[in-house]
């Protein structure tokens, strides 16, 4: 599977919101392109469609920034890559018509749906989680 250097950028700033979830204050834009090596060029267009999406939410100001809008457990990464258009679930693909079934086409199916359910089941909560366990980032509790 490819995913587009957009759709990783947009599941890089997500990740980085989860990593200070349920932190108050905002994560400044800057913070987020520097760990991540995102061009500052990208990233504005990137966080406001995940803002239109309902992912997060900025403020403005000195100390403005990002936060996510929601639970990182309620963010799954099915609808991440879906909003951005990466995987598109689309019917068998009928090359030889007449013929009795298309053998290809049911594997290719079926393979869409592996995949489908396997990113349904990973939230950015759990992204994190890995995240944390591979850099021993403490995490922030109230």
């Amino acid at each position: 599977m490819k995913i587009s250097a957009k759709t990783e950028y947009a599941c890089q700033a997500l990740l980085e919101l989860a990593l200070h979830w349920p932190k108050v204050e905002p994560v400044q834009i800057n913070t987020i392109a520097d760990k991540h090596k995102i061009s500052l060029k990208f990233l504005p267009h990137i966080l406001l469609q995940l803002k239109q999406f309902g992912y997060v939410e900025s403020s403005r100001g000195q100390k403005g920034g990002y936060l996510l809008a929601k639970s990182p457990k309620e963010i799954s990464l099915v609808d991440v890559v879906t909003h951005f258009n990466d995987l598109k679930i689309k019917g068998p693909v009928q090359r030889s018509k007449g013929k009795v079934g298309n053998v290809l086409a049911a594997i290719w199916e079926e393979t869409d749906q592996v995949l489908l359910n396997h990113l349904k089941n990973i939230n950015f909560e759990d992204i994190a989680q890995r995240e944390r366990k591979l850099t021993k980032i403490p995490m922030y509790t109230i």
